[in-house]
């Protein structure tokens, strides 16, 4: 069940991703030269006002996962849990106001170059709406609901999508750029609004999406019992959440700094192929995120029952499949960079193809993170998690001041700005997936290294060794179009797959599983009997 639960969540964020992409290319192709401008004013402006929703998570999200998934009492734990929310996010809002009327009274031009204060105010507006969803997703997510969780998410990100096209087909009045087609007269009014302020626009769509999908989260959300807070169950919650407190904090701290620094040594620009890149990448994040959201509950249940083994049999299989499923998509991104940039954005982002690059190989360990993160949490350690992310945030930052700056360390090679701040990623997280495999070694006896991450490497290396030869010898894969890079594509999953087979990787038992795993009738079944449950 945890597979097909994975699966779900993998079908649902893989649509979610695609529109996501889908966006940025109808910006990317509708807004020419202004679109890297404008996907790095939302980049930043998204950064900056995420900081301070450092304050409205402070680990409770991760303590109501453990106590439902323990089975305390539903509605005390949602009643304790709501309660927080409202004061920490309350308290997010005034933190971050107070901060932006100090920046724009000091710095005399506002918010640098890299964003507007309307935006900002819009996306603090957004953020509202998003932490009071936290509420019943981390519900559900304890509860291994996982239909009521993704349902929401896809319904407003296809609401998006119209919105996005009648923001991108407005035109852009200061940049030139004209109206595809004549709106009709009653319309005129908002799309002149729109072409006069299209990245505050932008922001409204997002703001829209957040709306949607809070009104469906909260309608399936409307059976479950609510109770009024219990202090010990607040005390119980504080527990979990101090020594994880930090968990949070530098994930926010490292996701967001190198796009503010990135905005603060150079241009929305900047940020904008950064952040283009960054997109692309987030397709291959699709599984591990699915796998840990099913895993941590799953974990925190067999932990509660002391059984180890099983605990072990489930991480091995999880951290297999997860590296399965990563590493064609990683070669596919670094070998095939410059085609995907130009037949899927445009050749405005060309001059990023190394970000993209650096960030993969970033992605393929980060991704293997994800099965430890579940580990540590779902087995009551998160204190050793909480300071390896400490060492990894450091570390990245430490790094952004090196290699982001115009005259940084790496600029003679012509790694600064974007490339800097991928390679910093990447270098810190590389310290972070030995520290946590390390650990893991001595507190629990998980090998080091596995023989099958071996065997599904060198499937990978072979896959992007015929890739890398059919594009530059072959000269019908030379021309950048969509049926060659979906030719290319075929051939290099039947080139893994089959390597993976020749190497005694994939097994006849692992063929049944992920067939019974997307059988139609099956997942029908199993979203059927979660819809028809009640709340327990």
């Amino acid at each position: 069940m945890i597979a097909r639960k994975s699966l779900l969540i993998l079908i649902s964020t893989s649509i979610i991703c695609l529109f996501g992409i889908l966006e940025a290319v109808l910006i990317a192709k509708l807004w020419g030269d202004f679109a890297d401008d404008a996907l790095g004013i939302i980049a930043f402006s998204l950064s900056f006002i995420g900081l301070f929703n450092i304050v409205a998570n402070l680990g409770f999200r991760s303590a109501h996962v453990k106590r439902v998934s323990e089975g305390k009492d539903l509605a005390t734990c949602i009643g304790t849990f709501l309660s927080v929310k409202i004061i920490l996010t309350s308290l997010m809002i005034l933190i971050a106001i107070i901060s932006i009327f100090i920046i724009k009274i000091v710095t005399q031009d506002g918010f640098f170059q890299s964003t507007s204060e309307p935006i900002l105010y819009i996306f603090l507006i957004n953020s509202i709406f998003t932490n009071m969803i936290a509420v019943p997703l981390a519900t559900f997510t304890a509860k291994r609901e996982i239909v009521k969780r993704e349902f929401p998410f896809i319904i407003g990100k296809i609401i998006t999508i119209p919105c996005i096209l009648l923001v991108t087909t407005a035109g852009i009045n200061s940049e030139g750029i004209s109206s595809p087609f004549v709106w009709p007269n009653f319309l005129q009014p908002l799309q002149q609004f729109i072409a006069n302020n299209p990245v505050v626009s932008l922001g409204f769509v997002y703001l829209i999406s957040s709306i949607t999908t809070l009104c469906i989260v909260m309608w399936f959300f409307r059976k479950y019992p609510i109770k009024k807070p219990e202090w010990k169950m607040f005390k119980s919650y504080v527990k979990f959440a101090v020594p994880i407190l930090i968990i949070p904090i530098i994930v926010t701290v490292t996701s967001s700094t190198d796009k503010l620094m990135i905005g603060f040594y150079w241009s929305s620009s900047e940020i904008g192929l950064y952040t283009a890149m960054a997109g692309i990448t987030t397709l291959v994040t699709i599984f591990p995120n699915s796998l840990y959201i099913v895993l941590f509950p799953t974990l925190s249940e067999f932990s509660s029952n002391k059984n180890y083994d099983e605990i072990k049999e489930k991480f091995r299989l999880a951290e297999r499949y997860n590296l399965m499923i990563v590493i064609p998509f990683i070669v596919a991104f670094i070998v095939l960079a410059n085609p995907f940039i130009v037949i899927f954005l445009s050749d405005v982002f060309l001059q990023a193809a190394s970000v993209l690059v650096i960030l993969s190989i970033y992605i393929l360990i980060w991704c293997m993170h994800v099965p430890y993160w579940a580990l540590f949490t779902g087995t009551d350690r998160p204190g050793i998690l909480s300071k390896i992310m400490i060492i990894i945030a450091v570390l990245n930052i430490i790094l952004n001041f090196m290699f982001i700056p115009e005259n940084g360390l790496l600029s003679s090679y012509g790694i600064n700005g974007a490339a800097g701040g991928a390679l910093s990623t990447m270098l810190a997280a590389s310290v972070g997936l030995f520290s946590l495999r390390f650990v893991t070694k001595r507190l629990i006896g998980i090998k080091l290294f596995r023989l099958f991450t071996l065997r599904q490497l060198i499937a990978g290396l072979v896959m992007g060794a015929v890739l890398y030869f059919l594009i530059n010898f072959v000269s019908f894969f030379k021309i950048a179009d969509l049926l060659n890079f979906i030719i290319l594509i075929s051939l290099g999953a039947a080139t893994y797959l089959g390597m993976l087979y020749l190497l005694k990787e994939f097994r006849k038992e692992d063929f049944d599983f992920f067939l019974d795993l997307i059988r139609p009738k099956k997942m029908a079944k199993y979203i059927k009997s979660e819809l028809e449950d009640k709340p327990k």
